[in-house]
């Protein structure tokens, strides 16, 4: 996975809000959570701006992702929603809402 540090940056946002998207953050998504940054080699700065960028400004910017980051993208934010083995309709909501904004729906119906 060879992300920009912008985009590195609103997957951080992302995963996080994917994780809070049940009104709790499970130890097993902490751990899954800290795997996936990682692995993205995200440093503190970028934690740190990822975890205060707002959702939408997140999408905007991961919108110019090529397809293939974009899948990347999806597995990252299931692996969250699969790690604590309970899979809310809050996380599944959002899950599909960023599928849709990010055009990744349309990729997987191809």
């Amino acid at each position: 996975m060879n992300f920009t540090d912008q985009e590195k940056i609103s997957i951080v946002s992302l995963l996080i809000e994917m994780a809070n998207a049940d009104g709790r953050v499970a130890y097993e998504e902490m751990i899954t959570f800290n795997l996936l940054c990682q692995q993205l080699k995200i440093d503190h700065n970028a934690f740190v701006v990822g975890h205060g960028l707002k959702c939408d400004h997140a999408v905007e910017v991961l919108k110019g992702m090529s397809p293939s980051k974009k899948l990347d993208l999806a597995q990252m934010l299931v692996q969250i929603i699969d790690s604590d083995n309970k899979v809310a309709p809050a996380e599944i909501s959002l899950l599909e809402h960023l599928g849709k904004q990010l055009g990744i729906d349309q990729l997987l119906n191809e």
